[in-house]
């Protein structure tokens, strides 16, 4: 880990630099010492190094470990989400689901729009408030999950189940071939 600035020579301790960890994300406290020292220990037998990296947060390894993975998950989550438009307009997801991947726009008639959200409401699963939450409002998955008190990979499987569904409405209303 490149996070990782300085370690005890004896091993006793670790320095991470949060904002190389977390991407610049944490000015006020940008350090944490990982050791199973307690602190008043560290302190005395370390102090002069420690007070170098003032303020820091004392983290056990195991807490260290279990932070890293848990931001390793959440950046691989938000990269696999990228791969599924997480961010895309309504247009885009007109764009999405043509087959044929024609660069295709909705009319802008209030008709159209219309006619599309009733349809939309009538997805099964709750796919069309998911989709006009995702697509319409912007909400990521992570977010409509944690809405919806339910889990972020249900919610995205239920979009991409209804992606078919919705290209036939599309087709119907004339918006893709």
């Amino acid at each position: 880990m490149d996070s990782i600035i300085y370690v005890s020579p004896d091993n006793k301790f670790k320095v991470i630099d949060l904002n190389k960890e977390y991407n610049g994300n944490n000015k006020e406290t940008p350090y944490a010492i990982v050791t199973d020292l307690l602190e008043v220990c560290l302190h005395r037998a370390y102090g002069s190094v420690v007070k170098q990296y003032s303020p820091f947060v004392l983290l056990t390894d195991e807490m260290f470990e279990a932070m890293h993975d848990s931001y390793k998950n959440d950046h691989r989550e938000h990269m696999r989400e990228s791969l599924f438009h997480d961010t895309l307009s309504l247009d885009a997801a007109v764009f999405l689901v043509d087959e044929y991947s024609n660069p295709v726009r909705i009319s802008e008639s209030l008709y159209t729009m219309d006619c599309l959200f009733k349809r939309m409401s009538k997805l099964a699963n709750d796919a069309g408030p998911r989709i006009y939450k995702k697509y319409v409002i912007g909400f990521t998955s992570r977010e409509i999950a944690t809405q919806e008190g339910t889990t972020f990979d249900e919610v995205r499987k239920c979009i991409y189940r209804a992606l078919p569904e919705l290209h036939k409405i599309f087709v119907d209303l004339g918006v893709v071939a």
